[in-house]
């Protein structure tokens, strides 16, 4: 009778390398979260990745710009291999701009994120979307595979969801309480991770 294999040998014990990671000293990442796949994931400075968040480049590198911030219990990157064939997006990479704020239970798979914008959630942005700068999409809304979403856009609604453009009108500095509204969640979150 043989002997039973030692812990490091046996597959349900050893752990899969993970991802090629590059942060910065700022960034502050869970030990909780689960970065797998093979491409790049690279992280800007002071972003914050929560607990349970999963970050998957499998199919494609992840880039997320300085600020940002990925909640608990996100999927960010392709999580199936791409049912499109689109010349103009060999990429299946996922580029998440500066500021952005991804809340709890969002699936990010778009091709990029525009600054500032807001994921709320349960939400989730399909294969090779783009979505611009100082955008909204709102609670369990999906937004497809593909699609586009002009920058300062509100998208709303149950299923696939409707969209109208952010106004300006009221003297209303939407862009900057944005800002501004990311820049105070990412202290916070700082002060209590860190305590200072």
């Amino acid at each position: 009778m043989s002997a039973r294999p030692t812990a490091p040998f046996r597959a349900s014990t050893s752990k899969p390398s993970g991802s090629p990671l590059q942060s910065q000293p700022t960034t502050l990442l869970s030990p909780s979260a689960s970065l797998t796949g093979t491409h790049a994931i690279s992280l800007g400075s002071k972003v914050i990745i929560q607990i349970r968040a999963n970050l998957v480049s499998t199919y494609g590198p992840i880039t997320i710009a300085d600020g940002s911030i990925i909640a608990e219990r996100t999927s960010t990157g392709v999580l199936s291999p791409p049912t499109f064939q689109n010349a103009e997006r060999p990429n299946l990479g996922v580029t998440i701009g500066p500021g952005v704020l991804v809340e709890s239970g969002a699936v990010v798979e778009a091709s990029s994120v525009g600054a500032f914008t807001i994921i709320e959630n349960g939400a989730r942005i399909g294969k090779g979307a783009v979505v611009g700068a100082y955008c909204k999409i709102c609670a369990r809304v999906e937004v497809k595979e593909g699609a586009e979403v002009e920058d300062g856009t509100v998208v709303y609604g149950a299923g696939w969801g409707e969209w109208r453009r952010e106004g300006t009108g009221g003297g209303l500095d939407v862009r900057g309480m944005r800002r501004a509204y990311v820049a105070e969640i990412g202290e916070v979150l700082r002060r209590i991770w860190t305590g200072k």
